[in-house]
């Protein structure tokens, strides 16, 4: 057997969005990564694939594969799009993990949503969604659509096909999709934007005008509302010049036949949603106070205290019943290298894994905003008993919420300014991570799991080339001196490289010469392997 060559590292790509904000992409061989499935659809510029990662096939994800030649000229679109998706954390906004490009596509993954589109799942189900269950959809799409534009982004493309459903469940999570037409935006820029983009049917008047601002995802959404309700859009035409003049023009019409039995509330909310001046129209938070949404209707997702609640939190089928308190106090920052090893690890586990904590999130989270602030854990931790003070509140959000690494922060975004009360909130995924019970979940399999994906160079090691390459997979890039300062942290003997019993240290799991038992298994399973080639 010759002398094994060390591998080549992995060129790190990257793309510029018409912002001239930069992302990053991995030229890893994504084929070695990921196991292909079935096409979930075709679109104009290539088409989604379902997929398990090699090395963990307890999850899926759905795998958008780009045509390098049909977007020629057009990547800072496609830069656009990734660059939106790894800002956007919110439990009703489809999931972004990795991006990898080769010489013929671009691929992004993302959350599979098994549950299907909104429109196959009022087929399969029933005629029309009731008006309970179209409240509970509206409420939290909404609230997607008011986190994005505190962020700085225009979706422009808000329509059924672009609501996917997490699981098959009925009561299972809405998830706002495609932001292949989004936009960044500036709320003090007096330029509003002119191109007139998006899908006919629901866009607003004024971007048929071609002068419009955030106010257009309202419209869009109030024609979804409608159309929910009723089982038809308000505005359609023989021809496109024709549904335009009526959107811009046609007054807004609820015919007796379709709307006797729908709430007075309901089309309130619907004539401000679809007013024709976006200078009256409601915010998307302005639209979340509407008292529709404060109604009670019978079926089986209930409103709670301004939210929705799917499932009871004391329900039997859940092991971990640690309280609120329990799971954040015992959250430990530890190195700076766990933190990123935790993300990896969370969009890792698959929907049944994190179940628990997602609905423990989404209880916290009242409003639904995508994140926990002070005001909002002081609330939950009354209810469960749990009696701190408010500076203990405050201290356990800054150790949750607050990122260590500086370069994750957008200078244009509100949260990367001076630490402040207002800044002083959790984010859906940091809390994932933080309330993890790694007893339970960092098991010797899971840890080695991660390890290798770290080790991209499949060294047994993991080094300053290997950080670099697993962040470009997430569209990120930290400085060298930053690596090293990660490293060198949990590096004892200095050596510029993480071997497997140091990864297992920082992790803080017990029982680490378990681990390397295990470990001694996988090495003489590699040694057994390359004998064979």
């Amino acid at each position: 057997m010759g002398c094994l060559q060390p591998k080549k590292l992995n060129r790190i790509v990257a793309m510029q969005t018409t912002n001239k904000d930069l992302v990053f992409t991995s030229t890893a061989d994504i084929h070695k990564l990921y196991s292909f499935g079935k096409v979930l659809g075709i679109g104009a510029f290539g088409k989604v694939l379902v997929a398990k990662m090699r090395n963990n096939n307890s999850k899926q994800y759905a795998i958008k594969m780009i045509d390098k030649r049909k977007v020629r000229g057009r990547e800072a679109m496609l830069a656009n799009e990734i660059y939106v998706l790894q800002k956007l954390d919110h439990p009703n906004i489809i999931k972004f993990y990795e991006v990898y490009q080769n010489e013929l596509y671009f691929y992004i993954i993302m959350d599979y949503c098994e549950g299907g589109e909104l429109v196959e799942r009022i087929q399969k189900s029933q005629k029309n969604l009731s008006e309970g269950q179209v409240q509970n959809i509206i409420f939290k799409i909404c609230s997607a659509i008011m986190y994005i534009h505190e962020q700085g982004i225009i979706h422009r493309d808000i329509k059924p096909e672009n609501i996917l459903f997490s699981t098959k469940d009925p009561n299972a999570e809405p998830k706002l999709i495609d932001f292949g037409l989004a936009i960044k935006f500036d709320s003090t820029n007096l330029k509003q934007l002119k191109a007139a983009v998006g899908t006919p049917l629901y866009l607003a008047p004024e971007v048929i005008e071609g002068k419009y601002n955030e106010k257009c995802d309202v419209w869009s959404l109030g024609i979804l509302l409608f159309h929910l309700l009723c089982g038809y859009p308000p505005f359609y035409g023989k021809n496109r010049a024709d549904l335009y003049e009526n959107i811009q023009y046609q007054n807004l019409i609820f015919d007796r036949r379709h709307w006797n039995n729908v709430s007075d509330e309901a089309k309130d909310l619907i004539k401000k949603m679809l007013n024709k001046n976006p200078n009256i129209r409601p915010s998307a938070k302005d639209c979340l106070r509407h008292p529709w949404f404060r109604r009670k209707f019978q079926h089986p997702v209930k409103l709670q205290r301004g939210r929705t609640t799917i499932i009871s939190m004391k329900s039997p089928q859940f092991e971990d019943q640690r309280s609120i308190y329990q799971m954040l106090k015992t959250y430990r920052i530890g190195a700076k290298f766990k933190k990123e090893v935790m993300k990896v690890l969370v969009n890792q586990m698959n929907e049944k894994e994190l179940g628990r904590l997602k609905q423990v999130f989404q209880k916290i989270d009242v409003d639904n905003s995508g994140t926990i602030t002070v005001q909002e854990l002081k609330e939950a931790l009354m209810e469960e008993g749990s009696h701190i003070s408010h500076e203990e509140i405050e201290q356990l959000i800054q150790i949750v919420g607050f990122e260590v690494l500086e370069e994750d922060k957008d200078d244009n975004d509100c949260a990367s300014t001076t630490k402040s009360s207002k800044q002083l909130v959790i984010k859906y995924s940091d809390f994932l991570a933080a309330c993890i019970d790694e007893r339970r979940v960092l098991t010797r399999e899971k840890l080695w799991s991660v390890f290798k994906y770290f080790d991209t160079q499949d060294a047994n090691f993991i080094m300053k080339e290997d950080i670099k390459e697993a962040l470009a997979r997430h569209g990120r890039q930290l400085s060298d001196e930053k690596i090293e300062e990660m490293i060198y942290e949990i590096d004892p003997n200095h050596d510029n490289k993480i071997s497997f019993e140091e990864f297992c240290q920082m992790m803080g799991v017990a029982g680490v010469e378990q681990t390397m038992d295990f470990k001694d298994e996988i090495k003489e399973q590699l040694i057994f392997q390359q004998s064979q080639e």
